[in-house]
């Protein structure tokens, strides 16, 4: 298993607590008619990214195929596209981060202060869940480090962890809920949630707009 930082700058020992949040490019945004589905997953992946790494105090990466990494910024190190989330939790522990956070790459036009609140939550929680808005799964989870014990993290963000966390944990408190928001995971999606007045997800918005 790694254990040089996962990204940003190499001396670990720092005063505040470190984090980390890790784009899953498995989830892939569903393009709309007359776009390419690759072009479109490689647009909202790009953005998704964008979210992240535009954070202030937060490191950025993605978990996905080499193609990826010509996205990343510098001192950022791609992670392996198939690694379970407990895998991934792992290397973030022993790369000495304090908190990670996995966001979809179907989530391009993502609210930063969404995963703001996830961190926010996670100063007392252990898990921290940001639910798919009108569906079953996740925009968000978040995990304290080192992973408590009872916490078995789900293999992906299309199922929220949530009941099977509240029956494990030894206080409800430990697992906390912040505000949900849309996935791209159908044309519909695209069509339906997608704020061309919200700012952000560019790649996006522009391959849109040459949709004919």
């Amino acid at each position: 298993m790694p254990t040089e930082p996962v990204a940003g700058a190499p001396e670990p020992e720092v005063t505040s607590r470190r984090r980390l949040v890790v784009v899953l490019a498995r989830h892939v945004a569903a393009a709309p008619d007359r776009v390419d589905p690759a072009a479109f997953a490689a647009a909202a992946l790009a953005d998704s990214y964008e979210v992240a790494a535009d954070l202030v105090d937060v490191d950025a990466t993605i978990a996905g195929p080499a193609s990826a990494a010509e996205l990343l910024y510098p001192g950022a190190r791609l992670l392996p596209a198939d690694a379970p989330l407990a895998e991934l939790v792992a290397v973030a522990a022993e790369s000495g981060y304090a908190e990670v956070v996995f966001l979809p790459g179907d989530a391009p036009d993502l609210p930063g202060l969404v995963v703001a609140k996830l961190f926010k939550a996670l100063n007392r929680a252990a898990v921290a869940v940001a639910p798919e808005r009108g569906g079953t799964g996740c925009v968000a989870l978040g995990v304290a480090l080192p992973l408590a014990e009872w916490a078995e993290l789900p293999a992906d963000l299309d199922t929220d962890p949530r009941p099977s966390l509240y029956r494990a944990a030894p206080r409800r408190s430990k697992v906390a809920s912040t505000p949900d928001w849309h996935r791209l995971r159908s044309a519909e999606d695209v069509l339906t949630r997608l704020d061309p007045a919200l700012e952000g997800w560019e790649e996006t918005r522009l391959l849109l707009s040459s949709r004919r």
